[in-house]
């Protein structure tokens, strides 16, 4: 029964994923990096609103989404975001609501089959520019000692910023998904991150417990940006070969 119950939970989901695969040319790099049969936390750039129904098509995995709350505001896009989206509040100014979100996505750790997803940003950013990272991502990995693996979305096409349409994020998803039809979206796979190293080194060195926590967060984050700003690196340059040996045929 409970499984019946969950298929039909993930239905909206499964068809909504599935038609995606059809009509939008997903191209992923380096899909080997991310490790077998290990549970992990995805930070990704977040472009558009359709972003997570892309991960999940261009991953193949059943993954538990971080989202803030104020995507959740209202029947509809709470709906949305829980059912298609696969999603969980996080609240950036009732930090007290957090502790039943921490508690809900915890309760998904061990499961096999799920990872976690995280934008780092906290926010559709549409300037090819990432140095505004927030800390969720780094202090979910310290509590729950999983690797973080960051994937940079390459050629997604969204609303320009600051449009009635772009500034509701059910309704900006739904055009980016009709914007992106046929067209080819790259997904660029990064090197695990080790939580466990950062937190092994500080405590090597003494720090106390209240301090070794907020160093240890800090590290993970820093050495995600890091790892992001090289993964974006990365992809230019894979793109620019691409680009290279497509010119060389031709000519």
């Amino acid at each position: 029964m409970k499984r019946i119950k969950e298929f039909f939970y993930s239905l909206p989901r499964i068809i909504v994923v599935n038609l995606y695969k059809l009509i939008v040319r997903i191209k992923v790099f380096n899909f080997s990096r991310i490790p077998a049969n290990e549970q992990v936390i995805f930070a990704i750039n977040h472009v558009t609103g359709a972003d997570p129904i892309l991960i999940m098509a261009a991953l193949k995995k059943r993954l538990v989404f971080f989202a803030i709350s104020d995507d959740f505001k209202n029947k509809f896009t709470n709906l949305f975001f829980r059912k298609v989206g696969n999603a969980i509040p996080v609240f950036q100014k009732n930090l007290y609501k957090n502790f039943g979100s921490f508690k809900e996505l915890i309760s998904n750790k061990g499961k096999k089959g799920v990872n976690f997803a995280v934008f780092p940003e906290g926010k559709l950013n549409k300037t090819n520019i990432y140095d505004d990272f927030k800390k969720g991502a780094a202090y979910f990995a310290y509590k729950t000692k999983l690797r973080v693996i960051p994937i940079y979305i390459q050629g997604i096409k969204g609303l320009k910023a600051g449009t009635n349409i772009e500034t509701n994020k059910v309704t900006e998803g739904m055009a980016a998904l009709a914007l992106n039809l046929f067209r080819r979206i790259n997904i660029f796979i990064g090197n695990p991150i080790n939580p466990m190293a950062e937190i092994i080194e500080n405590d090597f060195k003494g720090i106390g417990d209240k301090k070794s926590y907020k160093d240890s967060v800090e590290e993970i984050h820093k050495e995600i940006q890091k790892s992001f700003w090289e993964l974006q690196d990365e992809a230019d340059n894979i793109l620019d070969h691409e680009k290279y040996l497509a010119h060389a045929k031709k000519a």
